[in-house]
C-alpha cells in the first residue's frame, strides 16, 4: 500500500517553482525568437538575414526540449532534488 501513497503526491512547491521557471523560460525564448524573426525582415545583407533566421530555428529547437521538461516535471517524471531548491 505504500507505492500507491506515493504515486498519488501532489507536487512540492520545489516541483512547481522548476516546472514555471521552464515554462516562463519557453514564453521568453519564444517572444525572443519572434523578435530575431522580425529584426530579420528588416536585415541589410541576406547573410545577416540567415544568420539571425539560424539564431531563432536553434532558439525553438531549445524551447522545445525545455516545453518538454516541463511537461515531464508537471507529470512527475522528473523531480527536483531537495538540495536544489530555494
Amino acid at each position: 500500500m505504500a507505492h500507491l501513497s506515493s504515486d498519488l503526491e501532489v507536487p512540492g512547491p520545489g516541483q512547481q517553482e522548476l516546472f514555471y521557471d521552464l515554462d516562463d523560460t519557453t514564453a521568453i525564448i519564444g517572444w525572443s525568437a519572434a523578435e530575431l524573426k522580425a529584426i530579420a525582415g528588416q536585415a541589410k545583407t541576406p547573410a545577416e538575414e540567415l544568420a539571425l533566421l539560424k539564431i531563432c530555428a536553434l532558439l525553438l529547437v531549445q524551447q522545445g526540449k525545455l516545453k518538454g521538461y516541463a511537461d515531464e516535471v508537471k507529470a512527475g517524471r522528473i523531480k527536483r532534488a531537495a538540495e536544489q531548491r530555494k
